[in-house]
């Protein structure tokens, strides 16, 4: 086979021993190559084979002779795209740099090696791409109507899998293939099991199936059971929940060597297996079931160990490598559990199967040695119960078998929607296999666009279940921050007068601190998301092109309109990710700032540091409220369509005809955006934190000898948290609080509040309050920036007047105050509040009942 034949051998047995020079040459280099091997190879096999041959190019020397070759000309005529053309032919350019530099190179004078010819092929640049993928992204309520066609009860059991159980009933129409059905004994059927399914085969008529490469001959009214494997199924069901490729999803371990084990949600020392690893100080940790102890809170969660991922796996050893995935997806960990215990019961194994033992189709492409090494040994979860061949049914299964069931699956939805007369504009059939090829999917497998909730790939450190919570609506997530000395540093934001004290003594604002300092001095002090373009900005020092935000400075001077004329000039329009790596014809290319222009947070243009910090725990808050906002009003049109959803199946079930599918999609369409929203807000919320943690560390490792710029934590070293604490609330007034409170410090999140119902709310809830206890709504009349001043007024009086020192702790008391009405019983607090309202405005808060038709909601006070 060519793809694995690192040898070349097929090269002189097909063309002869006079070619031996060049298959030599080839075996040499592409051994010393440790990644990339496949491209290389294909690239050599169509050099020897279509070029060399037909031009009987024999002797290396005879083609350096040539001095000139357009190889491009004939990669061309092979019919080759131009990025594929460029890569086939660096590929084989690289190789004759190789030969010439390692056999035909003298060292000169100077013992420097010297080339005896030049190399007579040129390296291509490669084209720009369009950075537009050329699918189409299957929309979110087809990813969900697909997930019901394979997996119809969220938490039922294999045996529930109709569908994908009659998709591999072929060995019932022709007798002959077996697809996902295995042959068993009947002693291995637990009968009992909902997650055992099985059939027994009476033969009809004589016939032969091949087991473990061998063919097994049956005569009419033999019996034998077979059993179903939802392993391929269950893989498709993965790539429908979570965005991982296909390659990922095979390659996940089950976990059965790990040092914990996941059972029914819970965690316990694994004494499953012989071949377990690790202990509990050190634990092995290679499942897909990942143990994750969150750092802030101290709980105990259940998040997804990814242990594969591409190029980053690059020199890693097999702990280093995948990444974690720090969400806690309980029916994606019920389903994946439920598979893990199958295979333990149904396709056990006595060992973690070794790497080397897989052949190239279990990879889809070639892996070295190194490249092997460097994986370790896997405990397949998606090992091939159903292989005809016993050996392979502890490896995974392959591309191909899996692509087989998305096509069918795809065919399937094409049908539904159309039976559910759902059509385009003209009427025509909504298609999903390609019309001219019905093997072919218009929405290839590795284009899926799956999971709205993506916060999880950013590495943060907030409690994830706190997190997740917040996504769907359950929580709302406060963040404060702890600290006992007021220094240049550390300012406390109530603090005004003192703030503008310790600004006149402060000599280096960061503004001058960027403008003055070495790059390493910047990096030790300051947050930032990306050291190159730092370094970039950082060439011209000019303060006058920054601009100093509520957060931290913005070094491209708060553009945010991208100049036309000049394309180089930074702003919010390429403040993102990189795109493509700088070539000759262009410089790095990058996306715009996530989430709209401003978002300084997520942009590569923007630095902080920790004079910056209150302003940013503030910013945090504030994402936390945007995102629990729009996670609200997600959770509610998800209520919608799930009557609506219920009521479709109803009308299937009946027979009757459904006529709410605009409903539905409108319904589809607003639960996608909110979804969104609250996905990219919480991703914002993410990045806020890592730029606060970032700043705290950086003062916990200043020097001890640096009293005033260090932070001094409350409480001691076994505290959770030395310098913030998260809150888990449901109170929506709790975080109102918070927000409002902060807005009267930092004007920008003011001017955000006033573009929300955040101030109405907060006043909304004290009104009710007030027209409950016998007052009138005195806020109703107050436009919001007097609404702001006086409720904050009226807050800060009942917080003081609770008599807690601790002004967190007061605002908890306070939330709860107000949302169990407990003023209805004790009106002590609210009078307070009163009177801090009454104080601020020089306005009586009259009593309903003291109210005549000549008197308005307020008097003046006299004099």
């Amino acid at each position: 086979m060519k793809s694995t034949d690192y040898e070349f051998c097929w090269f002189t047995d097909e063309h002869g021993s006079g070619w031996e020079t060049w298959r030599e040459l080839a075996a040499t280099w592409i051994n010393t190559k440790d990644y990339g091997v496949d491209a290389r190879m294909r690239a050599l096999n169509r050099f020897l084979n279509d070029y060399l041959v037909p031009r009987f190019i024999i002797d290396p020397v005879e083609l350096f002779e040539l001095r000139q070759i357009d190889y491009d000309k004939f990669l061309i005529e092979c019919g080759l795209s131009e990025g594929y053309r460029v890569r086939q032919n660096n590929e084989t350019c690289n190789f004759i740099d190789w030969v010439i530099e390692t056999y035909y190179s003298q060292p000169n004078d100077n013992g420097d090696l010297v080339p005896m010819f030049k190399n007579p092929f040129t390296k291509a640049t490669n084209p720009v791409k369009n950075q537009e993928t050329v699918y189409n992204a299957l929309p979110y309520k087809y990813i969900k109507q697909l997930r019901r066609i394979l997996c119809p009860k969220p938490r039922g059991n294999f045996e529930d899998w109709k569908w994908a159980i009659d998709q591999s009933d072929a060995l019932f129409v022709n007798g002959r293939h077996l697809r996902d059905w295995f042959i068993v004994d009947e002693s291995q059927i637990d009968k009992g099991d909902p997650d055992c399914v099985w059939r027994e085969i009476i033969v009809d008529k004589p016939r032969s199936i091949r087991v473990n490469n061998i063919l097994r001959n049956f005569a009419e009214g033999d019996r034998f059971f077979v059993m179903w494997s939802p392993v391929r199924s269950m893989a498709l069901y993965t790539k429908l929940e979570l965005p991982l490729r296909t390659f990922q999803v095979r390659m996940l371990d089950s976990g059965e060597a790990d040092t914990w084990r996941y059972k029914q949600g819970e965690w316990v020392a694994n004494d499953k297996h012989n071949f377990i690893e690790g202990s509990e100080k050190c634990p092995w940790q290679k499942g897909v079931y990942n143990r994750i102890v969150t750092p802030d809170i101290g709980d105990v969660m259940t998040g997804l160990y990814i242990n594969t991922n591409k190029t980053a796996d690059r020199n890693k050893d097999e702990i280093t490598r995948g990444y974690v995935i720090p969400w806690q997806h309980e029916d994606m960990l019920y389903w994946l559990e439920k598979l893990r215990n199958w295979q333990e019961k149904y396709n056990p194994i006595d060992e973690p199967t070794s790497i080397h033992d897989l052949d190239y189709k279990h990879f889809g492409s070639t892996k070295t040695d190194i490249q092997r090494d460097e994986i370790g040994n896997i405990c397949f979860l998606f090992r091939n119960a159903a292989a005809s061949i016993k050996r392979e049914r502890l490896m995974p299964i392959t591309a191909g078998y899996l692509n087989t069931l998305w096509v069918t699956l795809m065919r399937q939805l094409e049908d539904d929607v159309y039976r559910s007369k759902q059509t385009l504009s003209d009427g025509s059939k909504v298609r999903f296999i390609d019309a001219l090829n019905p093997r072919k999917t218009l929405f290839p497998l590795h284009s899926l666009r799956v999971s709205l909730i993506t916060c999880y790939s950013i590495d943060g450190e907030i409690p994830t279940p706190v997190l997740s919570k917040l996504l769907v609506g359950h929580s709302r997530l406060i963040m404060t921050m702890h600290y006992t000395k007021v220094t240049p540093v550390m300012m406390a934001k109530k603090m005004k007068a003192a703030e503008d004290k310790i600004n006149e003594k402060d000599d280096e604002s960061l503004l001058s601190f960027l403008a003055n300092k070495s790059i390493e001095e910047i990096g030790l002090q300051s947050a930032f998301k990306d050291i190159e373009s730092l370094k970039t900005i950082l060439r011209v020092r000019n303060p006058a092109g920054w601009q100093e935000k509520a957060i931290g400075i913005c070094l491209v001077g708060g553009n945010t309109s991208p100049v036309v004329e000049n394309a180089s000039v930074s702003g919010c329009w390429n403040g993102g990710e990189k795109l493509k790596k700088a070539n000759r014809n262009q410089t790095d290319l990058y996306a715009p700032v996530p989430h709209g222009i401003e978002n300084c947070i997520r942009c590569r243009w923007f630095i902080t540091d920790i004079r910056y910090i209150h302003s940013l725990t503030a910013h945090f808050n504030n994402l936390s409220y945007h995102a629990s906002e729009a996670a609200k009003l997600a959770a509610g049109l998800e209520k919608e369509q799930s009557l609506l959803l219920d009521e479709e199946y109803f009308c299937e079930v009946n027979g009757e005809p459904f006529g709410k599918y605009e409903d539905l999609h409108n319904l589809d369409r607003r639960l996608e955006k909110q979804q969104t929203e609250a996905d990219e807000y919480c991703k914002d919320l993410v990045a806020c934190f890592q730029v606060i943690r970032k700043l705290l560390k950086l003062e916990e490792q200043r020097s001890s000898g640096d009293a005033s710029d260090k932070v001094v934590a409350i409480g001691s070293q076994a505290d959770i948290s030395p310098y913030f604490s998260f809150l888990d609330t449901k109170s929506e007034f709790r975080q109102l609080i918070q927000l409002c409170d902060d807005a009267e410090v930092f004007t920008d999140l003011r001017d955000d509040l006033e573009k929300t119902s955040a101030i109405a709310h907060r006043s909304n809830k004290l009104n009710t309050m007030l027209m409950k206890s016998g007052y009138m709504p005195f806020l109703m009349q107050l436009d919001d920036e007097a609404q702001l001043l006086a409720g904050n007024a009226m807050i800060n009086s009942m917080i003081k007047a609770t008599g807690q020192t601790d002004r967190n702790k007061a605002m908890s008391i306070l939330s709860s105050y107000l949302d169990a009405e407990t003023y209805l019983q004790d009106a002590g607090l609210l009078e307070e509040g009163v009177k801090a309202i009454e104080a601020k405005t020089g306005v009586n808060i009259l009593r309903l009942s003291d109210l005549s038709p000549s008197n308005s909601i307020g008097g003046k006070k006299n004099g």
